[in-house]
């Protein structure tokens, strides 16, 4: 039997499920930074409330010894004030550690339950949106995480609880001094005017740091994973100056932000002392003119250092905040990306392995020409089809999209008479093996690449390898199927053996399609033949569309179509020459 061109009465397609809306997916996914603290929260405004409370304690202590305690030589009183602000401050001290550990705790929820919802938004999007950017730009954004967690779950969460506490401290001074609280409110609305300057400067040094950082990790890990080539060629000396114009940006930036913020610090600390001193100043003359006595001159004094410390700290957490608002800018553009697919949609039930394309049309570029256009074919179930044509013809997004990696423009693409989009892709991807020209091998042993990851699977893994003719290229390695590979640079492994280890792997489900994109590229004419083996025991048990030059494997095929100019045109037998492609309907595509 041959591959069909016109449809055959197809099973009636399976009712679509109804997914969720894809704007309540992005809801749910996004990240929820006040999820986990709003669980502690109460509790840490109490603690925070307390402690603030014992804060008082020492200002209160002088009041008392130098207006009561000195005048009268009370030692006794003096004696049970020594044993109680000791208490206070042991007290305080556990408050400050039990908060402490309460918002790591935060953290480190917050980091985990978000860090995996971003990575699982990463690896659920589509193809074409994951690499519309390089991959620095993406560990960037993951990395932004670690800011984001900080800022929420950090000291500046304790900060900004604090920071209300400042109004009680204005309010004592104010009931111990009067009009003298004035002195530290004015300096106090000073301080902040320039802390909101300082603060879009910061902002804007921060955000062309952050763009030069983005172009020095993409260029290292470009020049990281290129390390054959650069050395092969010799190109160690232009990728040194690249890369020293690239760390000379990204200095200049860095040394903007440091100026920045240290500008900012030091004003807070200059803002602190001139709040006490002014104090002092203006409190003396309240005291010669016998509006105030000494001891409450001395605790106003502490209590106008101690209200700006909250603000000195907000200001720490405003300067800190400019990166973190853009930080949470990237991470949040990991949770926009749209996923692959819709929650809910079903896996495949007693997959036969018919493929059909549908006047499939697709473009890259969107309103460009369309790459392919016009596709029309039936692969019956256990058919074998090969397809040969230029490079650059559109063979390797044609697979794509037969494996359901990418969407057609226009047409449908089905499986046993059902659109691909009907599918969960991930579970999908069980039916549909697709072999690259380069399969990319992780980090791990070789028998973990097989079973990727499953220890389940290894007496199959084994069972597969030795069909590719592997067994006795593994046993000679010193550690056999424990050896470990995906190290890019430090690969021993030549690249056939690494691409025989790629497709035992694509094959280990057992799929009921499978895609052949030029995946003996690089394997010597041993694993060759092995390869041949495998893919012919396949043949009527399995889909199998073959994207090849080599005639024997074309010669495995049932029907051969070259691919040209979008379009695909089928090799009649005992022709030289090709005819044009029939349509579903029986027409003629162009």
């Amino acid at each position: 039997m041959e591959a069909q061109q016109t449809t055959t009465a197809a099973p009636p397609a399976r009712p679509r499920q109804q997914p969720a809306s894809r704007g309540h997916r992005r809801r749910r996914d996004k990240p929820r930074h006040y999820s986990t603290l709003g669980q502690v929260l109460p509790e840490l405004v109490v603690i925070s409330l307390f402690m603030n409370l014992l804060t008082l304690m020492l200002p209160l202590v002088l009041l008392q010894v130098y207006d009561r305690i000195i005048p009268n030589e009370a030692l006794s009183t003096f004696a049970l004030l020594v044993f109680g602000i000791g208490g206070a401050l042991v007290l305080e001290a556990l408050l400050k550690l039990g908060r402490s550990y309460m918002t790591g705790w935060v953290g480190a929820r917050f980091e985990h339950n978000t860090g995996v919802a971003a990575l699982r938004r990463l690896l659920e999007a589509p193809v074409q949106d994951f690499e519309r950017e390089g991959s620095g730009v993406h560990l960037e954004r993951l990395g932004a995480l670690s800011s984001v967690k900080d800022f929420y779950a950090g000291q500046a969460l304790l900060s900004l609880l604090d920071l209300p506490f400042a109004l009680i401290y204005l309010g004592v001074i104010w009931l111990l001094g009067g009009w003298l609280v004035l002195v530290p409110l004015g300096l106090l609305a000073v301080f902040a005017i320039l802390a909101v300057a300082l603060g879009g400067r910061l902002r804007d040094a921060i955000a062309r740091r952050m763009a030069v950082d983005d172009r020095r990790v993409n260029f290292i890990i470009e020049v990281l994973g290129g390390a054959h080539t650069l050395k092969a060629m010799a190109m160690e000396a232009q990728m040194m100056r690249r890369y020293e114009r690239l760390q000379e940006s990204s200095g200049a930036a860095n040394q903007e932000v440091t100026r920045a913020s240290a500008t900012a610090m030091g004003l807070g600390t200059f803002f602190s002392q001139a709040a006490m001193a002014a104090t002092v100043g203006a409190g003396s003359a309240i005291v010669v003119a016998e509006g105030m006595s000494v001891g409450a001159l001395a605790a106003c004094t502490l209590l106008a250092g101690r209200s700006l410390q909250p603000i000195q700290r907000a200001l720490g957490v405003w300067t800190r905040f400019q990166t973190v608002r853009l930080a949470r800018r990237r991470l949040h553009a990991v949770f926009e990306m749209e996923p692959e697919s819709e929650p809910g949609l079903p896996e495949p039930e007693a997959v036969e392995g018919r493929l059909e394309l549908r006047d499939v049309a697709f473009g890259f570029a969107e309103g460009g020409p369309p790459l392919l256009r016009d596709l029309n074919i039936v692969v019956p179930p256990g058919e074998c089809v090969g397809i040969s044509g230029d490079n650059g013809s559109g063979k390797t997004t044609l697979l794509a999209l037969m494996s359901g990696a990418l969407k057609p423009a226009t047409g449908q693409i089905l499986l046993d008479g059902v659109p691909l989009d009907t599918y969960d892709p991930h579970r999908l991807k069980r039916h549909i093996a697709y072999l690259p020209q380069l399969g990319e091998l992780f980090r791990g042993s070789i028998l973990d690449n097989i079973t990727m990851f499953d220890a389940r699977k290894g007496e199959a893994a084994v069972v597969q390898a030795e069909a590719l003719g592997l067994g006795p290229i593994i046993a000679s390695l010193p550690m056999g199927y424990d050896t470990i590979v995906g190290d890019s640079a430090g690969e021993t492994l030549p690249r056939g053996i690494r691409q025989r280890i790629a497709v035992a792997r694509a094959l280990l489900p057992r799929p009921r399609v499978v895609l052949f994109d030029e995946a003996n590229t690089g394997i010597d004419s041993a694993g060759d033949a092995d390869m041949r083996a495998v893919l012919e025991a396949l043949k009527g048990e399995c889909t199998l569309v073959l994207v090849t030059h080599r005639p024997s494997l074309l010669r495995m095929a049932d029907q051969v179509y070259d691919l040209g100019a979008g379009t695909l045109t089928p090799r009649p037998a005992g022709t030289g020459g090709p005819v044009p492609v029939r349509s579903v309907e029986g027409g003629t595509a162009s």
